[in-house]
C-alpha cells in the first residue's frame, strides 16, 4: 500500500512546533511521502462482534475501541423547518478492551437515552477520553473520563453538539473535539476542574481533505487525525478519499497531509474509522486500523525495515 503526500503548510507558524521539530514520532510522520511503500505486517481477526467501530487507542499491549450498535437507524426528516435532519434512532454505545491477539478482555456500555454513538478517543497517560453523542449532527453529547483498568466511566459534562472525536492534552489540560464531519473544532480549557468551551474558528474545515473521525496526540502541540471524505463527481459518482493529517494545536493549522489509499480485503478504506499510530525506537512507526463492521480484523501496517 502506498501513502501519497501533500506539502507541509506553514511548518514554522508555531514556535512551540519548531521546538518539537526533533521529536522522532513527529519526524517520522512528516517523512511519509508518495514513495513510501507500506506493507501489511499482520491482520488479526477480532474475536468478538465489533458492530460499527469508531475510535481506538492503545495502552501497552492492550487496545481500546469504541463502537456503536445501531438497533433502529435514524430516519431522515423531510421537513426544512425541523430542528434536526433525522430522528434519533436507537442503539447502544460500546467500549471494548482487547489484546494484541484480538481476544476481548472486557467491555462496557456508554451513553444515555438517545446519546448512544461513541466517537473517536484518546489516552492522556492516565485516563481514556470519549464522547458519546446522538447519531445526528447539531445534537447533544456527553464527555466521559474512563479508568482504563476498570472501565469505570465518569460523565464530566454535557455539550450541545455532536462530538465525533475527542482528546485531552495533558501538557495544558485542554480538551479538543470535532463536531459532525469536522464542521467545528472545539477547545475546552480546564478551570478549577471544570471545562469551559471555546468555539474555535479554525481553518480545518476548508483546509482539510477528510472528515476527522479519530484523533491522537503526537506531541504536546500536535495531533494526528484520520478519516475519509466523499465528494460528488459530475452528480453521478462519489469520489472517496482517506487520509491522516497533522494539526498544530496552537495555530490550528494543518501541518501535513498523508493520503491513505489502502483498503481492507472487504474494500473498506483503512482510514474509514478507528486508527492508532505507534512509534518506538526499535520498531519505528506503524499504524493500526479497524475499518470493517461486525466481524472485523485489526490491520497492522508499517514501512519496510531500513
Amino acid at each position: 500500500m502506498r501513502f501519497s503526500y501533500a506539502p507541509l503548510v506553514a511548518l514554522f507558524t508555531s514556535a512551540l512546533f519548531a521546538q518539537e521539530a526533533d521529536d522522532p514520532a513527529l519526524n517520522f510522520l512528516l517523512s511519509l511521502n508518495s514513495d513510501t511503500n507500506w506493507s501489511l505486517l499482520q491482520a488479526t481477526p477480532l474475536q468478538f462482534a465489533v458492530h460499527h467501530p469508531q475510535g481506538m487507542t492503545r495502552v501497552g499491549d492492550v487496545f481500546y475501541m469504541t463502537s456503536v450498535e445501531t438497533q433502529s437507524r435514524p430516519e431522515r426528516i423531510d421537513d426544512d423547518d425541523a430542528a434536526y435532519d433525522r430522528a434519533t434512532g436507537s442503539g447502544v454505545g460500546h467500549l471494548f478492551k482487547f489484546d494484541i491477539n484480538g481476544e476481548l478482555l472486557a467491555s462496557t456500555t456508554l451513553g444515555e437515552g438517545s446519546m448512544y454513538h461513541p466517537g473517536g478517543m484518546d489516552y492522556d497517560g492516565e485516563h481514556l477520553w470519549i464522547s458519546v453523542a446522538e447519531y445526528r449532527p447539531n445534537s447533544h453529547s456527553i464527555v466521559y473520563r474512563i479508568d482504563p483498568e476498570t472501565l469505570d466511566a465518569e460523565g464530566l459534562f454535557r455539550f450541545d453538539d455532536h462530538l465525533g472525536s475527542l482528546l485531552r492534552n495533558p501538557a495544558d489540560g485542554n480538551l479538543y473535539g470535532m463536531s459532525w464531519a469536522s464542521r467545528t473544532l472545539y477547545r475546552w480549557q480546564e478551570v478549577e476542574g471544570k471545562y469551559q468551551a471555546e468555539n474555535v474558528d479554525s481553518k480545518l474545515k476548508s483546509g482539510s481533505d477528510v472528515d476527522y473521525q479519530d484523533c491522537q496526540l503526537i506531541t504536546s502541540t500536535t495531533m494526528a487525525c484520520s478519516g475519509i471524505r466523499s465528494r460528488p463527481i459530475d452528480n453521478t459518482h462519489l469520489l472517496t478519499i482517506g487520509g491522516i493529517e497533522l494539526v498544530d494545536l496552537e495555530s490550528l493549522e494543518i501541518l501535513h497531509k498523508i493520503r491513505v489509499t489502502g483498503t481492507a480485503p472487504s474494500y473498506e478504506f483503512l482510514a474509514r474509522n478507528p486508527f492508532y499510530f505507534h512509534y518506538s525506537d526499535n520498531e519505528r512507526g506503524s499504524f493500526y486500523f479497524v475499518p470493517e463492521d461486525d466481524r472485523a480484523s485489526l490491520y497492522h501496517y508499517a514501512p519496510p525495515q531500513q
